[in-house]
């Protein structure tokens, strides 16, 4: 038994080791803007143009995203739909070609999520859960009606056979029922465990991002608008275009700080 011991305890070991994980960094944005202002501890720039006001402030990260509080102020005599996935990040400042007179850049432009989008998606996932419960309660009705004949008619033939064995036919058929509706409660579960961090997410949508939004003059909306994350160990700088009118939009800059559990005094992105 002791070699078994000692090898029991070096794969333990190996396990631990293996599932060692490298902290991720913890990411801020800094407006390249000297010429902010904080709210909550959030810092805003506000750019007018074309009769329009946005202001912009990086808001936070998640697993999937880059998250930014950003406003929009229609100040023109027109009607303008705000759309929240036609606002644009880029990963790099982009650079100034005078041929085509216009900024080119070397990475693809990121689209923010729809929410609209997003909430049809989390009602088609709630919707198969719900199906999937029926489906589970169902099953185990199903499986509750079976395995009572079935342990019946077992329980009478063990009566007139031996009483020698370890383990009679009713135990098994009572076990296999068991297991299944065990199981059937665990599934129960995890999609009640599923359910609930849907809705929490739709809720997030409805109530905290940038809904789609049509403003008449001196009327404004504001939300939060969600970027999917790109590699930033690869880049430093990031550019969030917000469109304006027809053709036109407002540019955002930030510097990408990293900070390690670490060292957090040191900022890699200046070193």
């Amino acid at each position: 038994m002791k070699p078994f011991k000692k090898l029991a305890s070096y794969i333990l070991v190996v396990s631990l080791l293996a599932s060692c994980a490298t902290p991720n960094p913890v990411i801020r944005l800094k407006s390249k803007e000297s010429n902010t202002t904080w709210e909550s501890g959030k810092e805003f720039t506000s750019y007018f143009k074309d009769s329009f006001v946005v202001h912009c402030a990086y808001h936070g990260t998640t697993d999937a995203y880059m998250v930014f509080d950003i406003e929009v102020i229609n100040a023109t005599d027109e009607d303008f739909l705000v759309c929240p996935e036609k606002m644009v990040m880029f990963t790099d400042s982009g650079k100034w070609d005078p041929v085509i007179n216009q900024i080119v850049y070397s990475t693809f432009p990121i689209y923010a999520a729809d929410p609209e989008l997003e909430i049809l998606k989390n009602e088609l996932a709630q919707s198969q859960i719900e199906a999937n419960q029926k489906n589970l309660a169902t099953a185990s009705i199903a499986v509750a009606a079976l395995a009572l004949p079935v342990m019946v008619a077992t329980a009478s033939a063990d009566a007139k056979g031996t009483k020698q064995r370890a383990v009679n036919r009713t135990e098994v058929a009572a076990a296999a029922a068991g297991t299944t509706l065990n199981f059937a409660d665990f599934s129960q579960e995890m999609n009640n465990i599923r359910s609930d961090l849907i809705y929490a997410s739709t809720d997030a949508w409805i109530n905290n991002s940038l809904r789609k939004t049509t403003l008449s003059k001196n009327e404004s909306v504001r939300g939060l608008v969600y970027f999917k994350k790109p590699d930033l160990k690869k880049y430093r700088d990031l550019r969030i275009d917000v469109p304006i009118g027809e053709n036109n939009f407002i540019s955002f800059n930030y510097k990408v700080n990293l900070y390690y559990p670490s060292n957090p005094n040191v900022n890699p992105a200046y070193r």
